[in-house]
């Protein structure tokens, strides 16, 4: 039966990870269709989809510019410090989402006067597992506390770290929320409120306090948002409640069967994107950590939006399952045409925007040259990971996600470096370079030939 999905919204690095969608599941329905605003072409609605791209749009240029800013005003060796903790903190609140925002968007509609249970017992799941995880997190590797208090105690950089996690887990879970209850554009105003203040706090704090500054610019408008925003979701699913009939709540085996594996590829993404410039930054030092890190967001942003391309794939094979390999074909075509010219591009601007910042980071350009040849390969990798999406093979797109991640944080803990003596940086962050695109280069060969070799020793397997 041909089904109706949504695309799954996909936001910028430094800011959101990428959630994933159960293409095998049918599109949530209510009693009556209550509060359901989706993008179906059929109905002409297209308010989800529209107004979450604008978000995530915000994001993208929120995070961008705030870390040219940061670049800009305050020593390499203090951005390098604040990443860590930015890494660290969207790292946990990323994982610790466990998919629940997509879940409540399929679920929330048919939930009727079940409603509060079903997003208060999401809410209050993530958050403090988001604060207990960046409470072991903070105690474990104690310098991003320190970099959080500044000249205060450890206990209070500890603090801003665990509210950091638990806000940022239920963070883009708010937005979800709200566009499940029939009010996308909310997550459009919190979004671009939210970028204002905290790009607003950065130029404030960051001059006068450097690292514990783009902290501060970070902390401050996530409780106050995640605090208000709360407010306005009690009140939005209290009153939709209301209105509503009675309902019915998936299974626990239902919520199981959807979360465990889409829950894993959310994991691999936040570890993709905020763990390997965290291991850097943590074994060749702040200066040349940050300077990576400004590279790793031209690699993460470009990720996500081949992502964001890709997994309307989904939507169009379940409208139209017996076209499934025409199609694939035509978005793979599509994707290399718009993404490479983009990859040759950011090469060849690396040099020039980097020197804006200073020698210290124009000096990683060569760096950022190597990482687009990567990307030209992790291309074929999330074509992949589309393609197991739109099959309905959840398991299979967490293994590759999460094998492709766990090759890459390999080579970022463990590839040998060269940190003793006068080395120039691009020397000294190309081993990790180029083992990224050793391991985008072999995964994407295995994930083309491999369907051959198994027919070719399998003769029974077709696909």
């Amino acid at each position: 039966m041909t089904q109706r999905l949504r695309a799954p919204v996909v936001e910028q690095a430094t800011d959101r990870i990428p959630v994933t969608v159960d293409p095998s599941a049918p599109p949530p329905v209510g009693p009556g269709e209550t509060g359901r605003t989706g993008d179906d072409p059929q109905n002409g609605k297209i308010g989800d989809g529209l107004a979450l791209s604008i978000a995530s749009a915000l994001g993208s240029v929120a995070g961008l510019l705030s870390w040219l800013i940061a670049a800009w005003i305050m020593p390499q060796a203090e951005v390098g410090r604040a990443t860590e903790f930015v890494s660290a903190f969207q790292l946990i609140g990323g994982a610790a989402q466990l998919n629940l925002g997509i879940g409540l968007m399929r679920w929330l509609p048919g939930a009727g006067k079940k409603s509060v249970r079903l997003v208060w017992a999401s809410l209050l799941l993530i958050m403090p597992l988001s604060g207990l995880v960046g409470l072991v997190y903070g105690i474990i590797v104690p310098s991003i506390a320190e970099t959080a208090a500044g000249g205060g105690s450890f206990g209070f950089g500890l603090l801003l770290l665990v509210l950091a996690c638990a806000g940022w887990g239920v963070f883009v879970v708010h937005d979800f929320i709200v566009v499940a209850l029939g009010r996308p554009w909310i997550a459009v105003w919190r979004n671009g409120t939210f970028a204002v203040v905290r790009i607003g706090l950065l130029l404030l704090l960051g001059s006068a306090y450097a690292a514990e500054g783009m902290v501060l610019s970070w902390v401050v408008p996530i409780v106050l948002w995640i605090a208000g925003g709360s407010v306005v979701v009690w009140f939005l699913v209290r009153r939709y409640a209301a209105r509503s009939g009675p309902g019915v709540l998936p299974s626990r085996q239902e919520a199981i069967r959807f979360l465990g594996p889409t829950a894993l590829a959310q994991l691999g993404n936040a570890l993709l994107y905020n763990q390997v410039p965290l291991l850097v930054n943590l074994r060749l030092g702040n200066e040349a950590g940050a300077a990576f890190f400004i590279c790793w967001q031209a690699v993460t942003v470009v990720d996500i939006a081949a992502v964001f391309f890709t997994n309307s794939l989904s939507v169009h094979t379940a409208r139209e399952p017996h076209r499934a390999a025409e199609l694939a074909r035509a978005a793979r075509r599509r994707m290399l045409i718009i993404f490479l010219p983009m990859l040759g591009l950011g090469a060849a601007l690396g040099y020039p925007v980097l020197s804006i910042l200073g020698e210290g980071y124009a000096a990683a350009a060569p760096a950022l040259a190597v990482l687009m040849i990567g990307l030209a390969f992790r291309l074929l990798v999330v074509f992949e990971l589309a393609q197991r999406q739109a099959a309905g093979d959840g398991m299979g797109f967490a293994r590759i996600q999460l094998t492709n991640t766990g090759l890459v944080l390999a080579v970022a803990a463990f590839v040998p470096l060269a940190v003793f003596g006068a080395v120039p940086l691009d020397t000294l962050l190309m081993p990790v370079v180029i083992g990224y695109v050793v391991v985008q280069a072999l995964c994407a060969l295995v994930l083309m030939f491999l369907p051959t070799l198994r027919r070719r020793f399998r003769p029974e397997v077709k696909s």
